[in-house]
């Protein structure tokens, strides 16, 4: 048996089998069926074997022991040029509300070995990282090896990551310490260590990052994400021009008439039943007015009191700088969906994907060409997260709310300022929101949600209902442009 077991730690579960059955079947024999003397030769040997293979196992267990509790001693620097790359990426990624990280072999060994220096109670001396491809253009892997602070025992891994609703999961398998491929011993705490210094969600862009892609292979690793805590637009360029057209403009552009007036409830929540649930990021949270009955959520709220002449409940969970992925994970969407199964709930909204895209857009790869391949990219990245996550958002709603009337708000672009489609830039950004839109759309009528057209009666209007010609500029409505979008989501109720 113990032959077996040093055969699977060493060199597999097929070798452990084959060895198992080896000394049963020579077991079998010397018991039954050899002379005295084979018997006893057999018996010797066997002995001989349980004892060697227990000496063998202890030593590597000792080895093992020894290298993952021996803490003393420093970490290997950091090549400190490949190092200096990496956290010039990740800063840039970290004031920026949509990244773009893109990092070689060597700032990715470089970036691990520096975070060991980080880690409390660290065995690991050095490690090394050699990316590999995917299989037939699938996800590759990051292959790791590395050292014992104690100097006796080697180990490798392979690190492999998938994304969940916007965070990356790091996974260690394939771990062996020194000889022995093991599924005990030291293994748990080594995996421990590797997946913690692994963490590319702490490491590349913060626990707060909606990453909306990973790609593995070509010797590197890209994260595409948003982050809520950067600057929407970090393009110098774009907010030059910004600059440029809030002067040139000046009155240009004219507001619409109000059509929706402010409501009656000044916070997030009001008594009755039935209720008023309303989920999403910055525009459910009022951002950009003064009083929460500026904004649509309270402005819808009012309108469904007079005209279903009742008393509506209200609810408003809204959270700024959310994005679908932070929606799920961070707790929003489970928070109302766990109200809505104690409430009767009559009407539902929704406005998610601002943080998703725009950030993008605002970047320096999309402000200088929007059509370049590097924008294309950040696009393509934030349209299949988005897709992924508004599905999953849809059925959770739909399934809280069987009986309810839900409507999802269309995003509206804050770059289409009023100037008729002449500046390039304005103009494919109008059409990439109106696509992005529509995949959402698609979605929700699928699951018979209403869907409140947002996006149209905001075209060439921004300059005059958000705060985009402000300095530093803001994509955040005015009192007019929530009047726009609460008239759109009544429309949206009244077919």
């Amino acid at each position: 048996m113990l032959v077996g077991v040093i055969a699977w730690v060493t060199v597999g579960s097929t070798a452990a089998i084959a060895a198992a059955a080896l000394i049963v079947f020579v077991g079998l024999y010397g018991a039954i069926g050899a002379t005295r003397g084979t018997a006893i030769f057999i018996a010797v040997v066997l002995l001989g074997t349980v004892v060697g293979s227990s000496w063998y196992l202890a030593r590597e267990a000792i080895s093992i022991y020894r290298a993952v509790t021996s803490t003393a001693g420093p970490v290997d620097p950091a090549d400190p040029d490949a190092l200096a790359h990496a956290t010039r990426a990740v800063e840039a990624a970290a004031g920026s509300s949509g990244f773009r990280v893109d990092l070689g072999e060597d700032e990715i060994g470089a970036y691990l070995q520096d975070g060991l220096t980080e880690l409390e109670n660290n065995p690991i001396r050095r490690v090394a990282v050699d990316v590999r491809d995917g299989v037939e253009g699938g996800q590759g892997t990051v292959a790791i090896s590395g050292e014992f602070k104690n100097g006796e025992l080697g180990f490798t891994g392979v690190i492999s990551a998938e994304l969940v609703a916007g965070a990356i999961e790091v996974t260690v398998t394939d771990l062996q310490l020194g000889k022995l491929d093991l599924p005990g011993i030291g293994r748990g705490a080594v995996e421990d260590l590797l997946t913690g210094v692994a963490d590319l969600n702490e490491v590349l862009v913060g626990l707060d990052a909606d990453v909306q892609s990973i790609v593995i292979g070509n010797d590197r690793i890209v994260v595409t994400g948003t982050h809520p805590a950067g600057e929407l637009i970090t393009s110098q360029s774009l907010l030059q021009d910004l600059a440029d057209r809030a002067a040139a403009l000046g009155t240009a552009v004219e507001a619409p008439p109000e059509r929706t007036p402010p409501g009656d409830v000044n916070a997030a929540s009001a008594e009755g039943s039935p209720v008023y649930v309303a989920i999403g990021d910055s525009l459910a949270a009022n951002v950009g007015v003064t009083e929460p009955r500026l904004g649509y959520v309270s402005r819808v709220h009012a309108a469904l009191e007079r005209r279903d002449g009742r008393d509506y409940g209200l609810r408003n969970f809204g959270i700024s700088g959310e994005t679908s992925g932070t929606l799920i994970r961070t707790g929003q969407l489970d928070t109302a969906i766990a109200y809505m199964a104690t409430a009767d709930v009559a009407y539902v909204t929704i406005d998610i994907g601002a943080n998703d895209l725009l950030g993008h857009l605002g970047s320096e790869d999309c402000a200088s060409d929007i059509d370049h391949s590097a924008c294309r990219r950040r696009l393509e990245a934030a349209f299949d997260s988005y897709a992924t996550n508004m599905e999953a958002i849809f059925d959770a709603l739909r399934r809280a709310a069987p009986r309810a009337e839900i409507v999802f708000l269309e995003t509206y672009n804050p770059f289409s300022l009023g100037l008729a489609g002449a500046v390039t830039f304005e103009q494919r950004s109008d059409e990439i929101l109106h696509s992005f839109n529509e995949l959402a759309a698609r979605l929700a009528r699928d699951r018979g949600i209403l869907v409140a057209d947002g996006y149209t009666p905001m075209l060439g209007t921004t300059a005059a209902t958000t705060h985009m010609l402000d300095s530093p500029p803001d994509i955040h409505p005015r009192p007019i442009g929530y009047d726009v979008l609460a008239t759109a989501v009544l429309q949206a109720l009244e077919g």
